[in-house]
C-alpha cells in the first residue's frame, strides 16, 4: 500500500505503517550473500544442509535492507526524509529462507522536534519484520529525521 508522504508532525507516538509482503528468492540470497556476507550457508546449499540452520538462509543485512527498501516503498518517507541518526537495537529472531515473505511492521515510538533546527524533528520508530507465519524474523529501531511542515 502506497502511503502520503508524512512530515514530522505526522508520526504520533503509537502510529503504525505496515508494508506489503516481499517475497525472499534464492538468487537474491545468494547474489547478495556473494557481494556482501560470503558465509558458506548463505552461499551454498550443499553446505547450509549441514551448516547451523540446516539449510540456506539469508544474510541478516539483506534482511535489514529488504526491510528499509519496504519502507521506502511505502511511500512515507517522500520528499519528508532528511536521513538518520543510525540503528538501535537491531537483532536477527530467526532465519530467513528462500520462498519466505517479509513484512515490515513501524511504531512511532518517540516524536522530538529539533531545539536547534525548527525544520526538521527526529521519529524514533521501532520495526518489526514477520514471515508469513508471521514470525518475527528481525527487530530494530530506526531514528530518523523529518521535514517539518515549515
Amino acid at each position: 500500500m502506497i502511503l502520503k508522504p508524512k512530515y514530522f508532525e505526522d508520526f504520533e507516538v503509537g502510529l503504525t505503517f505496515e508494508s506489503e509482503p516481499s517475497f525472499i528468492s534464492k538468487e537474491e540470497i545468494i547474489d547478495f550473500a556473494s557481494k556482501y556476507d560470503p558465509q558458506s550457508f548463505h552461499l551454498d546449499e550443499k553446505a547450509a544442509n549441514n551448516g547451523p540452520f540446516g539449510q540456506l538462509t539469508s544474510s541478516g543485512f539483506m534482511t535489514l535492507g529488504k526491510s528499509f527498501t519496504q519502507i521506502f516503498e511505502m511511500g512515507v518517507y517522500d520528499g519528508t526524509s532528511m536521513g538518520a541518526w543510525g540503528i538501535d537495537e537491531l537483532r536477527w529472531t530467526k532465519p530467513v529462507y528462500p520462498g519466505d515473505y517479509l513484512r515490515t511492521k513501524i511504531e512511532v515510538l518517540e516524536a522530538k522536534k529539533s531545539t536547534k533546527n525548527p525544520k526538521r524533528g527526529t521519529a524514533r520508530l521501532k520495526h518489526t519484520v514477520t514471515n508469513q507465519n508471521n514470525e518475527i524474523v528481525m527487530t530494530w529501531i530506526s531514528n530518523q529525521m523529518l521535514r517539518t511542515k515549515i
